[in-house]
């Protein structure tokens, strides 16, 4: 667990520098435990605006999709959850992390949750991005003859907003 607190208070450290991260949520709400424990991680992402901010599954654009589920629990039983975590670009759906924690309260498996949401973010959120923006602009040049918007994230690297497949094989391409 400490090196997952370490990766959230990194995370909420440089915030300015990932900017505000689109989070989207998806769970069972059928299931009272996944309901709880949903409940709990989403007041833990909407506490830290600096860096989440939760939108609907409907929004488009650059996003972190979370999805958790738990066990179905009878009486006093433990809380066993699992999540995933996806970089959901413009036109990719990237897997950035999961895992599987077991806690008594629905609230001590969202600290852990949230904590390796956070580790998944620290270690590949910005290579994340960074590939689906490449892959997106190679999309799009290869597959029309004219001239594609460069990703915000990718302009200073190609040092233009506007680009053809000719210039862009002219410049080498880039490498993910």
């Amino acid at each position: 667990m400490k090196k997952n607190a370490v990766a959230l208070a990194w995370l909420l450290l440089a915030a300015p520098c990932f900017g505000q991260i689109k989070v989207s949520t998806i769970t069972d709400e059928t299931t009272e435990s996944s309901k709880s424990v949903m409940t709990a991680l989403r007041t833990k992402l909407a506490s830290h605006p600096k860096a989440f901010t939760l939108t609907s599954n409907d929004d488009a654009g650059p996003a972190l999709l979370i999805t958790a589920d738990c066990m179905a629990r009878t009486g006093k039983e433990s809380f066993a959850c699992f999540y995933t975590s996806h970089y959901t670009g413009l036109a990719a759906k990237t897997f950035m992390g999961g895992g599987l924690y077991v806690g008594s309260t629905a609230d001590d498996v969202a600290d852990n949750l949230l904590a390796s949401i956070a580790q998944d973010i620290a270690e590949r959120w910005n290579s994340t991005s960074r590939r689906n923006n490449i892959e997106s602009l190679e999309a799009c040049l290869f597959l029309t003859q004219s001239s594609c918007k460069v990703p915000d994230q990718l302009e200073t690297e190609l040092k233009t907003k506007i680009i053809n497949l000719s210039q862009y094989l002219q410049k080498g391409g880039l490498k993910k």
